[in-house]
């Protein structure tokens, strides 16, 4: 089984973020393997500061499942973004930084 994960960066609102956590290979991922269900998704709103509220998400979800940022393959933004806003570029700006350590 692979140890490696998908999050997805859903912008499902006007101010409104879900991230979702999956494994590689398998979405249906047992409890006991990785991600638990409960612990899947997290969803939540911001005003402003949305670097620091994403990264603090991004973080508590990740922690939750005992996943390092090393064993994301990929991280996706996906939903209601325009690819020029603030928001968008702030979510890239993150992706950008975990490529940038993957290859230290």
């Amino acid at each position: 089984m692979d140890n490696t994960f998908i999050l997805v960066i859903n912008f499902t609102g006007f101010k409104k973020i879900r991230l979702e956590l999956t494994r590689v290979g398998d979405p249906g991922i047992p409890p006991k393997v990785g991600v638990r269900p409960e612990y899947r998704t997290v969803d939540f709103s911001f005003d402003s500061d949305l670097d620091t509220v994403l990264i603090e998400s991004i973080d508590k979800v990740l922690k939750r499942n005992r996943i390092v940022t090393t064993s994301l393959k990929e991280v996706k933004i996906v939903g209601d973004v325009n690819p020029n806003s603030s928001a968008y570029k702030i979510a890239q700006t993150w992706i950008e930084a975990v490529k940038t350590f993957k290859n230290l």
